[in-house]
């Protein structure tokens, strides 16, 4: 399954937050000597001067950093990377862009994916047009398939022309051409629907659907969420059976679908889901009940913060009432929002 919507990006588990809450930067002589103590170091935390000096560097910063940058092994640079990401995340004043245009270079691949993740901010052609050459030409099947998912924010950009009609359109293009690409791996093909899902190109429904009915297990996956993303209501009867399936993996990816469709014909079903044991479509489950929104899913998710039970059950289903909130008509609930 792939993360819900509340959730980060990475899953490492890193402690990057700084015990001081207004740290100052640190100086990059102590951000390249903590890079190194970090590399001889058994600890799997990335401390809080990496974490903070690394963010918006400065040219003679970066190119200080670099020549040790470069050194690093795969491994801890990827965890550094996934720590950066989890930072810009909680933090968005955190901007990492100077070391992910780094990190794309690498030799690692390990690196190069974590790069195009860590650029998930960014809205530039210059980023776009770099993810379109890492979705083509990088030598590692997960790199192109990161690229992919990047290139999805900027077919939706597109859509909304914020970006140039003939960049959006290469990017269409480029979708379609390796999900069809038997040659190309699941991971490819499948980021490459997702992606494609977020555009009304006219072959967008039909390699959906092709996808769903004839894919393996991992492209019917793909195809339940790219559902999602087309906000068509045209997949209403799939994804209603796909609730009822009993895959978890499917009906975790109905659930967002439904959601993001905010398909009302959903709500006992997923009121069902919602008191489940399977944590992770639990979680969903209240998310799409605040985005399919109504009085009906607001009472339901008013009794579900009655019987939440733990802090991030209560969190999630918080955020869900606040969302289902803003689709009530009329004055039947009382809200403040001056505070938010």
């Amino acid at each position: 399954m792939t993360k819900g919507p509340w959730q980060a990006k990475t899953e490492s588990g890193i402690d990057f937050q700084a015990e001081a809450a207004g740290m100052q930067k640190p100086d990059i002589q102590e951000v390249i000597a903590a890079l190194k103590q970090g590399v001889e170091s058994a600890a799997s935390a990335v401390g809080a001067t990496v974490v903070y000096g690394l963010s918006s560097l400065a040219r003679q910063e970066l190119k200080a950093v670099e020549s040790t940058w470069v050194k690093l092994p795969a491994t801890y640079k990827h965890r550094v990377l996934q720590a950066l990401n989890e930072a810009s995340e909680a933090n968005f004043e955190m901007r990492y862009r100077e070391i992910a245009l780094l990190s794309v270079k690498d030799e690692s691949s390990l690196a190069r994916a974590a790069a195009v993740d860590l650029l998930w901010e960014e809205d530039s052609a210059e980023t776009m047009r770099l993810f379109l050459k890492m979705a083509r030409d990088d030598a590692a099947s997960h790199v192109r398939a990161r690229a992919l998912i990047g290139l999805g924010k900027f077919i939706l950009l597109g859509e909304y022309g914020e970006i140039s009609a003939a960049l959006a359109l290469e990017a269409q293009e480029l979708a379609i051409r390796l999900h069809r690409d038997l040659n190309e791996t699941i991971e490819v093909r499948r980021h490459a629907l997702e992606a494609l899902a977020n555009s009304n190109h006219p072959d967008a429904s039909r390699l959906i659907r092709e996808a769903y009915e004839q894919g393996s297990h991992l492209l019917k996956t793909s195809a339940l969420f790219a559902m999602g993303r087309t906000c068509d209501r045209q997949w209403q009867d799939i994804l209603l059976t796909e609730l009822e399936s009993g895959d978890n993996e499917l009906v975790y990816e109905a659930v967002r679908a439904c959601g993001e469709i905010q398909l009302e014909a959903s709500l006992d079903s997923i009121s069902e889901l919602a008191l489940g044991d399977d944590r992770e479509i639990q979680l969903m489950s209240v998310w799409a009940l605040g985005e399919i929104g109504g009085k009906r899913a607001f009472e339901i998710l008013s009794n579900l913060a009655e019987q939440a039970d733990d802090d991030e059950l209560a969190d999630v289903t918080d955020e869900a009432l606040d969302a289902a909130s803003f689709s009530l008509s009329g004055p039947v609930f009382d809200f403040h929002f001056d505070d938010r």
